[in-house]
């Protein structure tokens, strides 16, 4: 209790009263009140107030003007107590403590030295479990890494339970203590007892304090741990009513000491809602250190967003976020983030009332490394190459040296560990070490300054390469979480180590090696992108040195990676031909059969994305014969389906059919054995993704969407990428297009979008706008997204990437001719038609022909002269017969129907309707008139305008049901 002019204020009961009654305040005016005595007559910050008592709030300043009001009206002629610094704050003078009756509640004199203290944020649970504690153990040590909060708990909990004990707090400040001898003579000036000279002890302290329940507080005793462990056993076991609460980097290490690690505060995930966010305590701390510096920070989502991510980089540290605030003030939150890889320089400008260690992130963790010995030091600096988690076997690899033994590893271990430099968490009894980001900071500075980094990231590198070479962390999606997070954490520290091999203090020849075994992972965990950047980096460095300098299996396992990715990603896809050639050069001249299928296969899918049919069947071909003479079984049928899917691109669907299914059978059969994953697509979802498209061009579309599902769900999680992407982009959304499936459309477009951005295959991104553009199309939006189809189309024929593109060529032309831009549209045609021929792709051919027709057909439409019209009119017809014609050649049933389909509009629009109706009459015998595809909608809404409902309904129907030729994959001969 503390008298306050002529007012008595309870701060336990929360309670204020005048000549022994009650006094109503209000509770805001109470929070203010409070918050002015707390601070012992120190000068209060105005925004300081406001945060502390309105915390979730934002409020002006004459809020808080009219509780300073409310407060100075209580105390009527002692108003004159609250003093206004004008720009500044307020200060509470004259204060009084008073004593109280026998309830055992605290004096406000036993507080007297305790340092004042601002908002603690975030640590009420902390709070509450160190009270509990202070009744159960004489000595209790708070132990935890240097500025996470150890003092402002100590000095919290004291505030809270200091009334517990009858006699008082005593605190002592142990900073300032420069020798162990010092520890009893500044712990005896805090109690206030005096010794004549050389009468100080622990144990003559002890006694003097014998007969007092007090509460003793060794702040800051790292430094002079053995001084302070000695006085603390002492009082515990002498005099039990003295209790013990330290502060401490490391614990005391007395039989009766209890230990409390004080964590870093909650940090936010990525991608935390902006709900937590807000009431997170990093972010809350970090906003309430600004706001008070007079720096607001906005609370737009993004700049909490950036704060979020500010206090999870700094490991939830409040010193180190208190400093990352007040540079907010000059930098702005946007600043501070920018130049966090600089925080030690950054971290500075503590408060000048704070301890010189605390003034800056580097002296904080100076002080603990002055704590270490030289060997802990050495451990301490190399252990800094570290980006992630690592095990004692990790830690021996890197720092152990002819100097460095193994027991000093173990000791310097436990060393860092003691002083709050390293985590240490448990798994299935496995270590597993950690410095935070900060601590490996500073550390990574210490090993600048010893010259020590060259040796040690080498040491770090040849570790990482031989981990991953000899337990290779494959399969990384499957299997139990923990070894998801092992993966995760391995490649952390791998990235770390490419970098710094591939930097210009580094060693290239080394990140080669690491390259190599690097790739895989990245490859197994679908991260497509990156693992083509990495591996181009290394492919790069092997080109500048000199010949034969690495191992001839890394190199080709780099250009193989590479080449896979490049037709992923960036492109263009000829780079991806050139490095395969390359893979089959070396693989060749060294006898590795193994590279030399590799190198085929990746040949043969290189012409498939180039669209080079020709060339594709040759390496199909060389593909089976090397099969036949030199491959398993699995290799021999691979074969027979490469060279199946490739006359399907020729146009011979139905050759091209029975030898995929064929094929497939033989693949089911020996699934245990078909190696997937890796560098290519799973060749059992190849295979069934070309027969869905074979079974939409033989005129079967709801066997084909129902083929599709089967297909995607063949994919397998371990094996995600690019399987999923491949059967996503070039079979399941064209087909659903061309179906006119709207739901699955969406259904399968939203989740290629994703996985593409996720896994940045650009190439497939740009093939995502093509689709969307059609979607638009389809939907009856075109127009919209026509200027992004073309882009897209433009930037994937620029990059040579033409697989399945011929279709959307098409497409953009069919739409550019319905803007009014022929001319562009018979281009864009003629171009596609002149690869066709020139490369053997006739997959699309009768397509681009019923386009030219569509294209001749809306020019017509644009004619002033009849003349001109018919003479349009004349010429679109005999495109839609030539693609009728070969539709005929191809047994392309849906290509014919679609090609003749548009040649009876034009006829319907030339008076023929008799005609247009001879023409689709064939097409209803063996198409369901229940099918809800597009094309096969189109076909009976249009015999339903050229036909009476009787013969619509009894006539075709009747042939319909007689011939049984519901949905047949052919049309009869003379349709074709």
């Amino acid at each position: 209790m503390v008298q306050v002019g002529k007012l008595r204020v309870n701060l336990e009961r929360r309670e204020v009263t005048e000549n022994g009654l009650p006094l109503r305040i209000g509770s805001r005016a109470f929070d203010v009140l409070e918050f002015l005595i707390d601070a012992s007559g120190s000068l209060v910050l105005k925004d300081e107030i406001i945060s502390h008592v309105w915390p979730d709030t934002v409020v002006e300043e004459n809020n808080l003007q009219v509780q300073i009001a409310v407060l100075r009206k209580a105390l009527g002629e002692d108003r004159g107590m609250i003093r206004t610094i004008p720009g500044r704050g307020y200060q509470l003078v004259g204060l009084e403590p008073v004593s109280v009756g026998p309830s055992g509640s605290a004096t406000r004199d036993q507080l007297h030295n305790i340092p004042a203290q601002g908002e603690l944020i975030g640590r009420e649970t902390d709070v509450a479990d160190i009270g509990a504690l202070l009744g159960e153990s004489p000595v209790l040590t708070l132990v935890g890494a240097g500025g996470i909060g150890k003092t402002s708990l100590a000095i919290r909990a004291a505030r809270e339970y200091g009334h517990r004990f009858a006699d008082g707090v005593r605190y002592v400040e142990l900073a300032p203590v420069g020798e162990p001898g010092e520890v009893v003579s500044a712990a005896a000036e805090a109690c206030g007892v005096r010794f004549a000279d050389g009468a100080a002890s622990a144990v003559s302290l002890a006694q003097r304090l014998a007969r007092q329940k007090c509460l003793v507080i060794l702040d800051n005793a790292e430094h002079v741990v053995a001084a302070v462990a000695e006085l603390a056993d002492a009082l515990a076991a002498y005099y039990p009513a003295v209790t013990v609460l330290a502060t401490s980097r490391e614990p005391l290490r007395i039989a009766s000491e209890s230990i409390y690690r004080v964590e870093p505060l909650a940090v936010a995930s990525d991608d935390a809602p902006l709900e937590y966010l807000n009431t997170c305590p990093s972010v809350q701390l970090f906003m309430r250190r600004a706001q008070s510096l007079g720096r607001g920070v906005g609370t737009d989502e993004r700049n909490v967003r950036l704060v979020g991510v500010i206090c999870q980089r700094l490991d939830g540290i409040p010193l180190a976020i208190e400093l990352a605030a007040a540079r907010s003030a000059a930098l702005g939150v946007a600043g501070v983030y920018a130049h966090l890889d600089d925080r030690l320089q950054l971290l500075a400008g503590g408060k000048r009332n704070a301890l010189p260690r605390h003034q800056t992130l580097r002296a904080t963790f100076d002080w603990s490394y002055a704590l270490l010995d030289t060997s802990s030091r050495k451990l301490f600096r190399r252990l800094g190459v570290f980006a992630a988690r690592f095990t004692f076997e990790a830690a021996c690899a890197v720092a152990m040296d002819d100097v460095m033994t193994m027991a000093a590893v173990i000791s310097g271990i436990g060393e860092l560990t003691a002083k709050s430099l390293l985590n240490v968490e448990f798994e299935d009894d496995v270590a597993r070490y950690r410095l935070s980001e900060s601590t490996r900071a500073y550390a990574l500075e210490k090993l600048q300054d010893e010259g020590e980094v060259q040796r040690t990231a080498e040491r770090h590198a040849r570790f990482i390469q031989q981990s991953f070479e000899e337990c290779p962390l494959d399969g990384c999606k499957a299997g139990a979480p923990s070894r998801q997070i092992d993966l995760r954490h391995a490649l952390d520290d791998a990235r770390d180590s490419f970098d710094w091999a591939f930097s210009p203090v580094g060693n290239s020849r080394l990140g080669v090696a690491l390259a190599g075994a690097l790739v895989g992972p990245l490859l197994e965990c679908s991260l497509v992108d990156e693992c083509c950047a990495r591996a181009g980096r290394a492919v790069d460095a092997i080109d500048a040195l000199p010949p034969d300098s690495v191992d001839p299996a890394c190199e080709m396992h780099l250009c193989a990676t590479l080449a896979s990715t490049l037709a992923n990603t960036k492109g263009p896809v000829s780079s991806s031909a050139q490095l395969w050639q390359r893979v089959l050069a070396l693989a060749s001249r060294t006898g590795d059969l193994d590279y030399q299928a590799k190198a085929i296969w990746g040949l043969w899918n290189t012409m498939i994305s180039l669209a080079d049919m020709n060339t594709a069947m040759g390496y199909a071909m060389r593909y089976r014969q090397f099969a036949t003479e030199h491959g398993t079984q699995w290799q021999r049928i691979l074969g027979d389906q490469l060279v199946a899917v490739t006359l399907h691109c020729f146009g011979m669907h139905e050759q091209a059919r029975v030898n995929l299914e064929q094929g497939i059978q033989h693949l089911e059969a020996l699934q245990h054995e078909v190696p997937r994953g890796g560098l290519s697509v799973d060749p059992l979802i190849f295979s069934h993704g070309t027969l869905a498209r074979i079974a939409w061009i033989q005129g079967d579309p709801d066997r084909a969407m129902k083929m599709v599902e089967q297909t995607v769900n063949l994919v397998r999680t371990e094996t995600l990428e690019p399987s999923l992407s491949h059967v996503l982009a070039a079979v399941a959304v064209p087909l659903a297009l061309m179906t006119g499936d709207l739901h699955s459309v969406d259904r399968y477009l939203d989740v290629l979008r994703s996985q593409v951005a996720l896994h940045r295959m650009d190439m497939w991104c740009k093939y995502c706008d093509c689709l969307s553009a059609q979607r638009d199309e389809l939907a009856g939006d075109g127009s919209r997204s026509l200027p992004s189809f073309e882009a897209a189309l433009d930037a994937l024929l620029a990059r040579g990437f033409r697989r399945v593109l011929t279709l959307f060529v098409g497409e953009c032309a069919a739409s550019l001719a319905r803007c009014g831009r022929a001319a562009d549209a018979k281009r864009r045609l003629a171009d596609a038609l002149a690869w066709c021929d020139g490369h053997g792709e006739q997959l699309f051919v009768p397509e681009i022909w019923r386009v030219m027709g569509i294209v001749e057909f809306e020019e017509a439409t644009r004619c002033a002269t009849t003349e001109e019209a018919v003479s349009h009119e004349a010429r679109a017809r005999g495109h839609f017969e030539t693609a009728i014609r070969i539709a005929g050649e191809h047994r392309a049933s849906m290509w014919a129907l679609r090609a003749t389909l548009a040649l009876a509009r034009l006829l319907v629009r030339q008076g023929l309707r008799a005609q247009a109706r001879s023409h689709l009459q064939p097409f209803a015998a063996i198409f369901d008139p229940r099918s809800r595809a597009r094309d096969i909608r189109n076909l009976y809404d249009l015999l339903s305008e050229l036909c009476t409902p009787a013969e619509v309904h009894h006539g075709f129907a009747g042939e319909l049901e007689a011939t049984g030729a519901v949905a047949s994959s052919q049309p009869p001969p003379n349709a074709l």
